[in-house]
């Protein structure tokens, strides 16, 4: 879908800020890369059985742990997404007087202690206690990215910190970790530093399922520091992928866009 911008909305840089932005949202939430069921992610996704890694004795015992407290953090979010969904439903009715008020108990309520107290002190103990287990990677994307729908990137960032010891070369956990330290960096306005994460993606031929999208949020840092024939390069690459077998769609697609606005503000 084609996206059209005035010429004063191109000229603007709170424009463009707010489409750096809206990328970055974007970019972490699309493509299953960085969601609460990592788990999932890892078996469907990648097709690579968790049976394999908690082969190891270590990882067998923090296996069952693990998942009492992701299953826990996955039903909360869940519920809290619903109400959201029944609010914006109840919002959109035609016929309002027979719409059913929502529950206000069942939204969360933007205090991240009250919303997932609990969640965060399962998971912060059980990286703690085994920083360099796969299943530690696990707990660690799940509270940085509670952290990061919070705004606390600092915080998400220390998480991610916290197992990146650990982490395998070859290992699909190691892009998604990598990915989501890059997107914490960049929300800190560290762009320097996001885009030598992502660049340890791309430059892993391991991590190959991770590498366009890895590219655009490079091209949006590389946009966002005005190198704009780094960021134009990057996207064109990506845009120009989307019959191959190894493209990411959405990444592609995303791409395209990026790069008609960039062209346009070129053009101005």
């Amino acid at each position: 879908m084609s996206t059209k911008f005035s010429k004063e909305e191109l000229k603007s840089p709170d424009q463009v800020t707010k489409t750096l932005r809206q990328g970055f949202v974007w970019t972490t939430a699309h493509s299953k890369m960085v969601i609460a069921a990592v788990a999932v992610f890892v078996v469907i996704g990648a097709g690579i059985s968790l049976a394999g890694y908690f082969s190891e004795k270590k990882e067998v015992s923090q296996q069952e742990k693990y998942f009492l407290i992701e299953k826990a953090y996955s039903e909360k979010k869940r519920g809290f997404e619903e109400a959201v969904r029944a609010e914006m439903m109840a919002a959109q009715a035609k016929d309002k007087k027979n719409v059913p008020p929502v529950d206000a108990s069942k939204k969360a309520s933007g205090d991240i202690q009250k919303d997932y107290g609990p969640e965060i002190q399962g998971f912060t103990a059980f990286i703690n206690d085994a920083p360099t287990t796969k299943a530690a990677q696990m707990a660690a994307l799940n509270l940085s990215e509670i952290y990061m729908n919070y705004k606390q990137n600092d915080e998400a960032l220390s998480t991610l910190q916290k197992v990146e010891k650990g982490l395998d070369k070859s290992d699909v956990l190691t892009g998604l970790v990598l990915m989501q330290m890059g997107n914490a960096l960049a929300n800190k306005a560290d762009c320097k530093a996001a885009v030598e994460k992502w660049e340890a993606i791309t430059g892993n031929k391991s991590l190959a399922f991770a590498h366009d999208e890895a590219k655009l949020r490079m091209g949006l840092c590389f946009e966002s520091m005005n190198d704009l024939a780094k960021a134009e390069q990057l996207y064109t690459e990506i845009a120009k992928k989307e019959d191959q077998n190894t493209t990411d769609f959405a990444a592609s697609r995303e791409a395209q866009k990026y790069l008609r606005l960039l062209k346009a503000k070129k053009n101005l």
